[in-house]
């Protein structure tokens, strides 16, 4: 289940491809199943010289923006882990803050099955909504469900202009394993050899300032993640 989330690598990787080309001129600038209906679906080290990087986080931390967001709550069996943004720009840290809450919020509803009251709307839109729905549809009609430890690094955002952005990022799942959701068994136990996947996403900003995505490209073993 953790692995169709992750969507094609070889597609991934051509996709991403001509996002960050269509979405600046710069290459350097600065990127519906019934059964789970998606609410919104409508409409480096010290030698080097590099400093330490931060501690990771657990959730990602709410910043004060007036936004009135849903709760978000991942299942007690499924720790996620997010890299705190490497970056002081305000806008950056907005955008890197909702793109880790879409992904939380997608495993929020994977691991509780709460549809009612399922965030995936209110951080996703276009085909990333269209997608993640399909993906959790079925992933729900087979009681799927994933635990463990997976964690979030290696975020940075490119091409930002006024209202979109780029964002890549790294997910490593190398701790997590498939469940049955009703019964908690094992279905499929952590691959500790897994290589951890590259996402390339565009995100946008809606009309009460949060910046959905709207697309979403994953590519495993790309050498960003190493």
């Amino acid at each position: 289940m953790k692995r169709r989330l992750a969507g094609s690598a070889v597609a991934g990787l051509v996709a991403a491809s001509l996002l960050v080309t269509a979405c600046s001129s710069d290459a350097d600038g600065g990127d519906d199943g019934a059964a789970a209906p998606i609410e919104g679906a409508d409409g480096a080290g010290e030698a080097s010289g590099e400093p330490e990087p931060e501690e990771p986080t657990g959730d990602p931390t709410p910043e004060d923006d007036g936004i009135d967001r849903p709760e978000i709550r991942v299942a007690d069996d499924l720790e996620l882990i997010f890299e705190e943004p490497g970056t002081d720009d305000p806008v950056e840290r907005a955008i890197i803050l909702d793109s880790q809450r879409q992904f939380e919020a997608v495993f929020a509803q994977m691991t509780t099955q709460d549809v009612e009251n399922s965030a995936v709307g209110f951080y996703t839109a276009g085909n990333a909504l269209l997608e993640d729905g399909e993906a959790l549809a079925e992933i729900m009609a087979e009681n799927g469900s994933s635990a463990g430890v997976m964690r979030f690094y290696n975020y940075e955002v490119k091409n930002l202009e006024e209202n979109s952005a780029v964002v890549e990022y790294c997910r490593d799942f190398s701790e997590v394993y498939d469940t049955d959701f009703e019964t908690g068994e094992v279905v499929e136990e952590a691959d500790p050899t897994a290589t951890p996947t590259h996402y390339v996403t565009r995100v946008e900003i809606n009309g009460i300032g949060v910046w959905q995505t709207h697309e979403k490209f994953a590519e495993a073993g790309d050498v960003k993640c190493s």
